[in-house]
């Protein structure tokens, strides 16, 4: 069943596309979705490209053509609300309500509060804690790799803010996360160094960025796969750029480590 106004489904499709895209979601899944959507609606003649950067969309009907493009500046991982935007995907897909009905549940799930502040400190705190465990450190490393963990989402946070590029964010993480140790180092404190700063680097890794990779180049989407890439060697750059940095200085001035 068309809908009587397809450039607001358009914008509908286009939009839930933007949100997948920057709540984390694979490639390949917002364009199945998407398609799905179109499918749905009974548009049969209809073209998706996505790319971490784009959504392009087209869809000919009554021998017209409905074409609309978006830019897409940041993303991150919730997979919160990368579920709830599945689920509302498939409920319009089997209810196909009107655009604008569809639309408005969509824009109540992009205003819905992500996680709570308090929460994502002490997740990033636990995560460094048990990674520096993991690694080989002991409870006394661990429980300072609390303080990396922390540092390191107060200085993401903080840059997220300020719409710096991810270049300059992950240099200033990693400088943020291995300060504490090289304090404690300084001040005779006996503990791992390197047991903290692999625990604490793990809350920086791109994981899932080099996953996606693998899958899109297996599925034959090798552009994305290539821009993918081409992020996950920026960030690997600039954690060593901000790690080298701190602990090349200390060396050289207070020869610690």
């Amino acid at each position: 069943m068309k809908t009587e106004n397809t450039e607001q489904f358009l914008n509908f499709c286009c939009e839930i596309g933007r949100q997948l895209i920057q709540n984390g979601a694979e490639i390949y899944r917002v364009e199945d979705s998407i398609n799905r959507l179109m499918t749905a609606y009974g548009y049969t003649d209809t073209e998706v490209f996505a790319i971490p950067a784009s959504v392009i969309l087209n869809i000919l009907d009554n021998g017209h053509n409905y074409t609309k493009a978006i830019r897409i500046r940041s993303s991150f991982i919730n997979l919160d609300k990368l579920e709830r935007l599945n689920s509302l995907c498939r409920q319009v897909c089997r209810e196909t309500p009107p655009p604008d009905q569809a639309l408005a549940r969509l824009r109540a799930i992009a205003a819905a509060s992500g996680y709570p502040q308090w929460g994502s400190y002490l997740a990033h705190g636990f995560v460094a804690v048990f990674f520096t465990l993991f690694w080989g450190g002991v409870p006394l490393d661990a429980f300072f790799a609390f303080a990396c963990g922390v540092a390191v989402k107060a200085a993401s946070s903080s840059l997220s803010r300020m719409n710096t590029n991810i270049f300059f964010t992950y240099v200033c993480a990693s400088m943020a996360m291995v300060l504490p140790p090289l304090a404690l180092v300084y001040l005779g404190v006996p503990v791992h160094m390197d047991k903290i700063v692999i625990g604490a680097i793990m809350l920086l890794v791109p994981g899932i960025a080099i996953t996606n990779v693998i899958r899109d180049v297996l599925a034959g989407d090798f552009l994305t796969a290539l821009t993918k890439f081409a992020e996950v060697l920026i960030i690997s750059m600039a954690l060593a750029l901000g790690i080298a940095i701190p602990v090349g200085v200390a060396r050289l001035l207070l020869g610690v480590v």
